[in-house]
């Protein structure tokens, strides 16, 4: 196994409070990890401390070359980000916002080049993007923002991809829509995957292994049948569930309610 993504002992302090605290994880080449835990775990955190966006404690190493001893452009040649909640500059064009994924190559004096320009053209036409290139990107439905901004990311061109809620606010069509094509360009593209899902259903179906965070701490880490125990879940979320198979081998995260309804309410 070729390791991909190495953290040892990483730990964050904000304002005096632990965020996260001596997380050990490795990451294969081509894997596709998930990250899930309540709110507050330190996923994305996690995530940050990987593009070098937070001070942390410990080391964080792609294909053995720790990030404290590369430069920022470097280390966007490596990482790539899809932020939860990404800026979006009113009156850019989808074209121009995902070439703006460009940056870490683009020379300061001489600008994109045609090659910068091909990368962006190909990419916008992998994901359909192509018929919405002249529009403004604060006028896209969610699951074309989405797009757009995964575009972003895989314009720079890098073998780690990072996800942060990549599903947030989308409907479940979106959703299948958008982790269907990350899970695609994965393969297509030998791309590592990391991503922080709250969705426990959609972490059972599409990472090939998860780790489980509470309070800044690697609780578990496996397979999803290991990982989305019952108890785990009511231990950490505060939540009872019942673990369904889905009738192909996966398995779907079912909430129960607490106290069931009664039938004796009056007319």
């Amino acid at each position: 196994m070729t390791v991909a993504l190495s953290l040892r002992g990483i730990g964050v302090r904000f304002n005096g409070s632990r965020i996260l605290d001596s997380v050990d994880m490795e990451i294969a080449r081509g894997e596709w990890l998930g990250i899930i835990g309540p709110n507050g775990a330190g996923k994305t955190t996690l995530l940050r401390a990987v593009t070098g966006s937070v001070e942390f404690d410990g080391s964080i190493a792609i294909e053995g070359s720790k990030t404290s001893t590369m430069k920022r452009r470097d280390l966007a040649r490596s990482v790539a980000l899809v932020p939860q909640h990404p800026v979006l500059p009113p009156g850019m064009r989808v074209v121009d916002y995902v070439l703006l994924g460009r940056t870490p190559h683009v020379h300061a004096v001489t600008g994109p080049s045609l090659h910068d320009f091909d990368v962006v053209a190909t990419i916008l036409e992998a994901l359909t993007l192509s018929a919405l290139m002249d529009r403004d990107v604060t006028t896209l439905s969610g699951g074309e923002l989405q797009r757009a901004v995964i575009a972003r990311a895989l314009a720079q061109e890098s073998p780690i991809l990072l996800l942060d809620e990549p599903t947030t606010a989308l409907d479940v069509g979106m959703q299948q829509e958008v982790l269907e094509l990350v899970d695609q360009l994965r393969r297509e593209r030998s791309l590592t995957v990391v991503s922080a899902l709250h969705d426990l259903t959609i972490a059972a179906q599409f990472p090939d292994r998860l780790v489980m965070l509470a309070q800044g701490e690697v609780v578990v880490e496996g397979d999803g049948r290991t990982v989305l125990d019952p108890v785990l879940i009511r231990t950490h979320y505060s939540a009872n569930v019942k673990i369904l198979d889905d009738g192909s081998g996966g398995i779907v995260v079912v909430p129960l309610r607490s106290r069931q309804p009664t039938n004796d309410s009056k007319n």
